[in-house]
């Protein structure tokens, strides 16, 4: 029997449609003797959207206009009780959409990969690939994550992490002669760099 294995993407980030892109790129690859492949879809309020094709993410073969449709049905994840996997029902009539036997979490950035979307899931019980919550939630803080490592004896490079309290503009050349050229700025918790120095 093939395990139903549910692609969960998208997300209230800033990288929604990256994720979107990632997803597609997964569905177009997962061997369909193995699994039946659902797209659930995170629009960027939070809604949970269920698709069973690519015709659920629009403009795919475009990056900057790929979107999920809007029309595609509503859902919202329940646990199936003695089941160890997760529902999805119709939020207006309670009725069951799709079972989901384990979860292909595909969010980017905020709510996705810093444990938060890890969390819920093992909460309702939902089996799910990939890190789990505290490796999830290290691996988005690169302050926390250089930390770690470098107090485990792993080489890191230079860092200074910079809080909301210090004017990092004024505080930039004083970094730059302490690190050394060329700088890359990123934020903490979140996706790739926001700047280079050279």
């Amino acid at each position: 029997m093939k395990l139903r294995g549910g692609i969960l993407f998208g997300g209230k980030s800033g990288e929604h449609e990256v994720s979107i892109q990632s997803a597609k790129n997964i569905y177009e690859a997962l061997d369909r003797e193995k699994y039946e492949v659902l797209l659930v879809g995170v629009d960027k309020q939070g809604r949970w959207r269920l698709g069973s094709d690519a015709t659920f993410i629009l403009n795919a073969s475009n990056p900057k206009l790929i979107a999920l449709n809007a029309k595609a049905p509503a859902v919202v994840p329940v646990e199936e009780p003695g089941r160890g996997a997760l529902a999805l029902k119709d939020p207006e009539t309670g009725a069951l959409r799709q079972g989901v036997d384990v979860f292909f979490p595909i969010m980017h950035g905020t709510y996705g990969e810093d444990g938060s979307l890890q969390g819920l899931l093992r909460l309702m019980n939902a089996p799910f690939v990939g890190a789990g919550v505290l490796g999830s939630a290290v691996g988005m803080d690169k302050d926390v994550m250089k930390r770690l490592m470098r107090d485990a004896g792993l080489p890191v490079p230079r860092f200074r992490a910079l809080t909301d309290h210090e004017l990092p503009t004024a505080a930039l050349p004083g970094i730059a002669t302490e690190l050394g050229l060329p700088l890359f700025v990123k934020p903490a918790r979140a996706g790739s760099s926001v700047g280079v120095m050279k």
